[in-house]
C-alpha cells in the first residue's frame, strides 16, 4: 500500500508539468479575437497595454511607418499614452497588431496581452478607447460595443467590453465527456455478464468522482492554460491514474463476479474511456 501511495504521489506531480510550462515559446500560442459592434466608418484598431515609450526619434527608427504602399499606422502611436497604457506594437519583443478578419472582427494570433485597452482611431485623427479588461481564455474573444456612445468626439473608457466565455461549446463536452464515458463502461459492464444494481451503481458513482476530475483538469489546460499538448498530458496520466484507482476500488467492491474479472474489466473499460475521450478531443478541435 505504502508503494502505491507513493506511485500515486509521483504521478500526481507529473500532472502539475503542464502548468509549469504553459508559458514557454513552444506549441500553440495565445490569441485573440476581437468584434467591434456599432461602428461603421473606417478606423485602424491597435491593442494598448501598459508600458513605457521610448523616445520618439528610437521609434521612428526602429518602427518605420511607411513601406510600399505607404502609411502602416496612425503617427498618433508614435506619442499616444493613457493612463500607462500605450500602444502593444512598441512594447511587445514580436510587435504585430491585430489581423483584420472581417469589416469588424479583428484577430491577434501571436501572445496578445491578457490585460490591455482597445484603440480606435478613425480617418480624421479622433480616436476612443476602451475600459481595461483582463481575459483568462487561452484563446479568448473579446467584444467591444459602441452602439450608444458619440464618435464624432475623443472618447476615452467608452463602451462596452467583456469577454465572451464558450458556454455552448464548455457544456456539449462535459455532457460528451462525463455521460459519454459513463455510458461506455456501463455498457461494457453488461459485456462482462454484470447484472445487480448494486455494481451498476458503484460504477456510475466511481465514474462520476474521476471523469469530473478529469474532465475540470481538461478544461484547465484546454481553455486557461495549454490546448492540445496540455489535453494530451492530463488525458494519458489522468486515465493512467483512473485506471490505478479503479483497479484497486473495483477488485474489492465490486464482488459480484471475481476479482480477475473485476481487474480485467477495469483494463478493457479504462481502454475504451480513453479511446472515446481522445475521439472527443480530435472532434471538437476540429469544430
Amino acid at each position: 500500500m505504502k508503494k502505491l501511495t507513493i506511485f500515486l504521489l509521483i504521478l500526481s506531480t507529473i500532472c502539475l508539468f503542464p502548468f509549469l510550462t504553459a508559458n514557454a515559446d513552444v506549441g500553440p500560442k495565445r490569441t485573440l479575437d476581437i468584434e467591434v459592434i456599432g461602428v461603421e466608418e473606417p478606423y485602424f484598431l491597435e491593442l494598448l497595454e501598459q508600458g513605457t515609450l521610448a523616445p520618439i526619434e528610437t521609434l521612428e527608427t526602429d518602427y518605420p511607418n511607411e513601406d510600399e504602399e505607404g502609411e502602416i499606422f496612425p503617427e498618433l502611436l508614435y506619442t499616444f499614452t493613457e493612463n500607462g497604457y500605450v500602444s502593444s506594437y512598441f512594447v511587445r519583443a514580436w510587435g504585430v497588431f491585430p489581423s483584420r478578419v472581417s469589416e469588424n472582427y479583428f484577430r491577434h494570433s501571436y501572445n496578445p496581452p491578457s490585460n490591455f485597452k482597445i484603440l480606435i482611431i478613425f480617418e480624421d485623427g479622433s480616436y476612443v478607447t476602451s475600459k481595461p479588461v483582463t481575459t483568462s481564455l487561452f484563446n479568448s474573444k473579446v467584444t467591444f460595443d459602441l452602439t450608444d456612445v458619440n464618435l464624432e468626439v475623443v472618447v476615452s473608457n467608452a463602451g462596452t467590453i467583456v469577454e465572451d466565455l464558450p458556454v455552448q461549446t464548455m457544456t456539449m463536452e462535459l455532457i460528451l465527456r462525463i455521460i459519454g464515458t459513463i455510458l461506455i463502461e456501463l455498457i461494457v459492464l453488461f459485456l462482462f455478464g454484470y447484472a445487480t444494481k448494486k455494481s451498476y451503481l458503484f460504477v456510475t458513482y466511481i465514474n462520476l468522482i474521476t471523469q469530473v476530475t478529469l474532465t475540470g483538469f481538461m478544461f484547465m489546460m484546454k481553455y486557461y492554460y495549454f490546448p492540445v499538448f496540455g489535453e494530451l498530458a492530463v488525458l494519458a496520466i489522468g486515465e493512467l491514474l483512473i485506471f490505478t484507482i479503479e483497479i484497486i476500488l473495483f477488485r474489492h467492491y465490486l464482488t459480484e463476479k471475481t476479482k480477475n474479472r473485476a481487474m480485467l474489466y477495469a483494463l478493457i473499460a479504462n481502454f475504451f474511456s480513453l479511446i472515446a475521450s481522445f475521439s472527443i478531443m480530435i472532434l471538437l478541435m476540429n469544430m
